[in-house]
């Protein structure tokens, strides 16, 4: 054992910098009160806490766990759990590592739960890491056998964002990393090696002009966060993103593919992100392609971490005290986002992949989410079965209203949410976000296919046994195109099958008598095509449908040029 009197200067061997940029200064530890680094090196007068034997033990077991790749996270928890037992300790005059000190420190957490200044999980869990931390150092674990153990009935499980929420979020977080990223990539090297309190952007949102300290770090946050959103997932996983490798699959379509390991569930995680007809927000992938930009420009090297940020040069992954100090000074302090029940709105990762499981299981079912958030079921039951509160409330107060009318009225469902000017569920409404344009199989998608246009289409039905109260989406391929409610997507896969209609139905002219019997069916509908709507599709996306011509040929649908015979105005 090394002679202790050299413990009363700082020592080097006891400070441990880890990967995640935290640090783990033993050197306090054998202070009383824990001072801080800062203060020990400025050799100010500290009392000795004559602990030093349990410390040098804490610091073989810290060297031990770090030579065999041991837990970070696990050794950074339990030197915070020292460091605020030893505090406790300090400041009631308590001898330190006892039965007695144990015994003493739980009850006054335990006082401290009853009194609902902490939950009974947040106890639990400091107990867990004190019992860790005593076994860490060799000693006795049945010192905690007279410590209670609260039920952990307290838990909250995080809410699922609502749609006016995300309203509020997402505009401005893309904002943020947009302008951010924008300047960044003007010159990279000015901005990382700027210090972390020198204003060096500038933020300009909704009229106001933010000057932005530590800014690298701002647009990483930012990019955390939406990639939260468009992947669900969890922070752990996106914490451990290695930058992506490329992956070209057929009909050129661009894909990404992150492996990520989840410590816990002791498995590893494939993080997919590419270009596709699923309905995931088309900009999803110009912001990821802009992402891979901006983490080239500040670690190019091989296998480095998707996330970083950067200043004075230093480079440092992004971790959860840099997203808290992010939203919780910076953002709150600024913008100051109030959700409906007027509490603090602020970006959260696990509320992102809570939104995700509701929106899954809203559309696709269990099996869905289940894949998507890549859980087991007793997980997701405990974590992910809840969805927004207030949501939850006003579909209660919904069933309850539908429920009296129709015990009143003797009536169905439907007719008593009509009779009760229910236009919409609380919780469709809630949840509309995901539910896409309606497409159509001439290429073009409807935003409003139950509008007045379907009622025709509904009356046409009820000979063929309609429900009563059911509408059919309105399915006029023709009328689509001049319709105020067509949308055109710029995707690969709807401007594919529109180019293949309108190839069809050019297709179709020897199907007809004259020229003036194909004009007076398809003329319309070929010049709106091609006067109203291709001049506006980009080069890029055009090119890659005449890929997918020259690769697949037509649509699926617009194979034949009979395919277009139910639409004829005149006969064929």
């Amino acid at each position: 054992m090394s002679n202790f009197h050299n413990l009363y200067n700082w020592q080097e061997s006891l400070y441990f910098k880890l990967n995640n940029t935290k640090n783990c200064d033993l050197n306090r530890l054998l202070h009383l009160h824990c001072p801080s680094t800062k203060a020990l090196k400025a050799n100010k007068n500290h009392a000795f806490a004559q602990r030093e034997t349990l410390i040098i033990r804490f610091q073989e077991y810290f060297n031990r766990t770090l030579s065999e790749g041991g837990s970070q996270a696990q050794l950074l928890n339990l030197f915070y759990s020292a460091q605020i037992y030893l505090k406790w300790v300090d400041k009631y005059q308590e001898e330190a590592f006892t039965k007695t000190s144990v015994e003493q420190y739980c009850k006054h957490l335990v006082i401290r739960a009853r009194r609902k200044e902490i939950k009974n999980t947040s106890f639990s869990k400091t107990r867990a890491h004190l019992v860790s931390l005593f076994q860490a150092l060799e000693l006795p674990l049945q010192w905690f056998h007279d410590v209670p153990s609260l039920p952990k009935n307290d838990a909250e499980p995080f809410e699922a964002y609502s749609r006016t929420d995300l309203k509020q979020l997402l505009p401005l977080l893309r904002a943020l990393f947009k302008q951010t990223s924008e300047q960044f990539l003007t010159e990279p090297e000015k901005y990382m090696r700027a210090h972390k309190n020198t204003s060096t952007m500038s933020f300009h949102y909704k009229n106001h002009i933010y000057q932005l300290r530590c800014a690298v770090s701002k647009m990483i946050a930012a990019a955390t966060y939406l990639l939260a959103f468009y992947t669900y997932a969890n922070s752990s996983v996106l914490f451990s993103l290695t930058r992506p490798q490329r992956i070209t699959v057929p009909i050129q379509e661009i894909w990404y593919t992150m492996p990520a390991f989840k410590r816990r569930a002791f498995k590893i995680v494939q993080l997919e992100i590419g270009a596709h007809d699923m309905y995931i927000p088309k900009y999803a992938m110009s912001f990821f392609d802009r992402l891979l930009e901006v983490s080239i420009a500040i670690d190019s090297s091989d296998d480095s971490l998707l996330l970083q940020t950067c200043h004075s040069n230093q480079i440092s992954p992004i971790d959860q005290p840099m997203l808290s100090a992010f939203s919780r000074k910076w953002l709150s302090k600024n913008f100051k986002l109030m959700d409906e029940r007027n509490r603090d709105l602020r970006p959260v990762i696990s509320r992102f992949r809570k939104t995700g499981s509701q929106l899954s299981i809203y559309h696709q079912g269990n099996i869905a989410q289940g894949i998507l958030l890549d859980s087991a079921p007793n997980v997701l039951n405990k974590h992910y079965a809840t969805g927004n509160k207030l949501n939850n409330q006003g579909m209660t107060q919904d069933v309850a209203l539908i429920r009296q009318e129709q015990a009143i009225s003797k009536s169905s469902a439907k007719s008593a949410q009509k009779a009760l000017n229910i236009d919409i569920l609380t919780v469709e409404e809630a949840l509309r976000i995901n539910i896409p344009l309606n497409s159509s199989a001439n290429g073009g998608r409807c935003n409003n296919p139950f509008g007045e246009k379907s009622k025709s289409f509904s009356h046409k039905a009820k000979r063929h046994l309609l429900n009563e109260g059911e509408r059919l989406a309105c399915a006029d391929l023709i009328k689509c195109f001049g319709c105020p409610h067509q949308v055109i997507v710029q995707s690969v896969e709807d401007i594919w099958c529109l180019l293949s209609f309108k190839e069809c139905i050019e297709e179709s002219l020897y199907m007809h008598l004259d020229a003036y019997h194909y004009k007076s069916n398809f003329k319309e509908i070929v010049d709106f095509i091609e006067n109203n709507i291709l001049p506006k599709i980009s080069k890029q996306i055009m090119k890659q449908v005449e890929i997918q011509f020259d690769e697949i040929g037509r649509h699926p649908l617009w194979q034949e040029a009979g395919s277009v015979r139910p639409l004829t105005k005149i006969p064929v």
